[in-house]
């Protein structure tokens, strides 16, 4: 089958003159055949050289094959014409929302350079990271693998004594390997590098297996367990007359190297070089077109990232934390359900858990059961009720699992701290915290993992704020001493191990925090639901789950009042990179919601990412002749209004205005805001003029894309304008991740609604 090129590439010629049926842009509109398309991204200075031999051995394959050559932007080629790179290359940006088959990256006489030090490093980051999600399969030849092992596995390379220049016999280390199908027991390659990567190192990263190597040259051939990134040492693609080039070259540079090994017959360089090693290249790179391309990639080549992207959470690596929220523990057949997801996957090795939730309509949780002890007006009697209903409900589920009743003394020891007749309960959170403890002993016991109590490692301060670099070494020490562990979430210690807890759903921070001091690949938060939904489900039936939601967006949902996960659960994972999936017990099947740092390499056809919002607002419109010219005036009189008890939810500033958004549950006790809010800041500001509208819902629209798509702005106005609904302000965050309406309060269901129906399309 022919390979598929740009119109009047050199190459062309050269190749239909050896027989390799090249067929151009113009020929192949006439085919009807899914080519595998290929992209070459090639940092070589002799530009044509490259493509010619590539496209050399990507034609000799019964495939057919459709080229792209692909330079950087950050980078001029000084070797070859303006014109060449005009006409036959692309950029990155040009390609970036493409999808290829495969890619292939080629070496660059930069060895001598630090990988920082290369003038186009951070793009060629950006590419390779664009590659795990929009390439199936990468081949990465010479300093282009050695850069791809860095960037992707932080494998350094290292100064050889003197140049590797020749062609080199080699092994075949994995019998097996598909890659190295066909060859014989010794095959030979071309090396020419200043710089080698080390055995060690490449060995030690459990993700990588080495293929192919020479005793004298050194590393040939790795791969990534799963397929998807190749790299090799040598140059296989040269012509019979690239190291001769090379060679002469440095001669001429005065730089006297050594004759390139085995190349000429009897090492005499006034010799024509002899080519062993074509047989051997045309055999590779057929192979992993077929094997590793061709036979493996979908066949709607836009599903890379959709098999690749959120189902690559399947083959994280060998660390995985899992945290299971309190409508996951609510039974005993919650606990094995649990179970089962836990042992179906050995790398979830530190499970996090919460109290039991509610198991039917009108059930208490746990916790809430605790709190209700807590409350001061309460009697011992009423206490002791309700430690005896979560002991009844706790062993119930302990009988059940039939599991030794491990609770006895700790709920002894709950029934000693609470006080007589009239007193408040001193170790309040204390009480609090024995939802997770308990749950936590329970399943340590059912799974026969170690249990952890946090309050030893998840670090307070005195003042009961966590001190998470502190957390994080603690943990950390702590977490390498075991295998597999259960830790109780929402509580920790301070220095005397009094217990401290976080606000209601902090399970999910503990869970962050153990993710990120283990390091681990992949932090699972099971919930009752798959995923996130882009719209509050209780307005929007059968709302759609977000596939892929960055830690940005997340908290921007939550904090607009969207139930998702506790926004103090993402600088932990952030820290280190961490994914979090939001999954289901009850369906672990399907794949929930992926949160990423970045998730522009992630295919989503969605422009928004979630709507939420918050009712039972009030607007304070504070109107004065130039009253935002003073850089300072605004923050004093937020300041003041808070000082007042009065929290700003949110501003939006004019030249000669200010309006405030606050909850009107903070002022349910003052009967004239507009005198309360002048008489707060009469003493600051005169002649101004108050106005309060206390009839307010603000929506917040939430997506990556809103800054760079004005199609989202005008679709939600749309939206509200079809169903005649007023707006009363419009206002985009400092980043342009929210968008932020304004709306009567009885309009606000009815509002959410319409937005979605006009993005989901329902």
């Amino acid at each position: 089958m022919p390979i598929k090129v740009p119109n009047n590439l050199p190459a062309v010629e050269t190749l239909t003159k050896e027989n390799i049926f090249v067929m151009t842009d113009t020929r192949a509109m006439t085919q009807d055949i899914r080519p595998l398309k290929i992209l070459i991204l090639n940092l070589m200075p002799t530009k044509i050289d490259t493509e010619t031999q590539l496209t050399r051995l990507l034609g000799n394959t019964p495939l057919q094959v459709e080229l792209e050559l692909l330079q950087t932007a950050s980078h001029k080629a000084k070797n070859i014409s303006e014109e060449h790179m005009i006409a036959f290359y692309k950029t990155f940006s040009q390609v970036r929302s493409n999808f290829y088959d495969g890619m292939i990256i080629t070496g660059a006489p930069i060895e001598h350079l630090d990988f920082k030090e290369v003038e186009y490093w951070d793009e060629l980051c950006e590419i390779m990271e664009w590659s795990k999600s929009h390439v199936h399969s990468t081949f990465h030849i010479c300093w282009g693998a050695q850069a791809g092992l860095y960037y992707h596995y932080g494998i350094s390379k290292y100064p050889l004594r003197e140049k590797l220049s020749g062609v080199f016999p080699h092994v075949v280390e994995k019998k097996n390997s598909m890659l190295f199908r066909g060859f014989d027991d010794i095959f030979m390659a071309p090396h020419s590098r200043n710089t080698e990567v080390r055995r060690e190192e490449v060995e030690a990263e459990p993700e990588l297996e080495i293929l192919s190597s020479s005793e004298e040259a050194g590393l040939y051939a790795i791969k990534s367990k799963n397929d998807r990134q190749f790299f090799i040492m040598g140059h296989s693609e040269y012509d019979r007359d690239t190291l001769l080039k090379e060679y002469e070259r440095d001669v001429k540079d005065g730089i006297s190297p050594e004759v390139p090994e085995n190349y000429f017959p009897e090492n005499d360089d006034s010799k024509t070089p002899l080519v062993t090693w074509r047989s051997s290249a045309n055999l590779l790179y057929s192979n992993w077109l077929n094997y590793f391309v061709y036979q493996s990639t979908p066949y709607v080549i836009d599903q890379i990232t959709t098999d690749e992207g959120l189902s690559k959470l399947q083959s994280f690596g060998d660390t995985v934390t899992c945290k299971f929220g309190g409508s996951s523990l609510a039974s005993a057949n919650g606990f094995k359900r649990v179970r089962n997801i836990i042992k179906s996957d050995v790398r979830r090795k530190f499970v996090v858990v919460s109290a039991p939730g509610k198991r039917f309509r009108g059930d208490n949780k746990v916790t809430d059961l605790l709190v209700a002890m807590t409350d001061d007006t309460a009697t011992r009697e009423e206490r002791l009720e309700l430690i005896s209903e979560i002991e009844y409900r706790l062993n119930s589920i302990v009988s059940d699992l039939k599991i030794p009743d491990i609770l006895k003394e700790d709920f002894a020891e709950i029934r000693s701290a609470i006080p007589k007749d009239g007193q408040g309960i001193n170790e309040v959170e204390y009480i609090l915290s024995r939802g997770e403890y308990l749950t936590g002993k329970i399943m340590a016991e059912f799974l026969n993992y170690d249990f952890i109590s946090p309050e030893k490692f998840i670090r307070f301060d005195g003042n009961g704020v966590l001190m998470g670099d502190e957390t994080l070494k603690l943990l950390s020490e702590e977490l390498k001493r075991h295998e597999n562990a259960v830790i109780p979430g929402f509580f920790g210690g301070d220095y005397s191990n009094k217990i401290h807890v976080f606000s209601r759903g902090g399970s999910d921070v503990t869970g962050s925090l153990v993710a990120a001091a283990s390091k681990s690949d992949l932090y699972e938060n099971w919930t009752d639901v798959s995923g996130l939904l882009m719209a509050d489900p209780g307005i929007v039936k059968d709302a759609v789950t977000v596939p892929v939601i960055t830690y940005k967006e997340l908290r921007e949902l939550a904090y607009m009042g969207a139930k998702v996960m506790h926004r103090d659960a993402i600088k932990p994972v952030k820290q280190f990179s961490i994914p979090i999936n939001i999954k289901s017990t009850e369906r672990p099947e399907d794949p929930g919601t992926l949160i990423v740092e970045n998730a522009d390499y992630y295919r989503s056809g969605d422009l928004i990412s979630g709507i939420t919002g918050k009712t039972d607002l009030m607007s304070i419109l504070i109107e004065k002749e130039n009253l935002n010219e003073d850089p300072h005036l605004r923050g004093e009189v937020i300041h003041r209004l808070k000082r007042q008890g009065i929290n700003v939810e949110h501003t939006l500033a004019e030249i000669d205005s200010l309006t405030v958004i606050v909850d009107k549950g903070e002022l349910t006790g003052v009967p004239d805001v507009k005198n309360f809010v002048r008489s707060t800041l009469e003493s600051y500001l005169s002649d101004f003029k108050v106005s309060v509208d206390a009839d307010l819902a603000i929506i917040a629209v939430v997506g990556r894309n809103l800054g760079t798509t004005p199609d989202v702005a005008v679709r939600v106005l749309n939206s509200l304008s079809m169903k005649r609904i007023n707006v009363k302000l419009i206002d985009h965050g400092p980043r342009r991740y929210n968008m932020l309406v304004g709306v009567p309060e009885e309009k606000y269901e009815e509002s959410v609604e319409s937005i979605y129906n006009n993005f989901v399309g329902h």
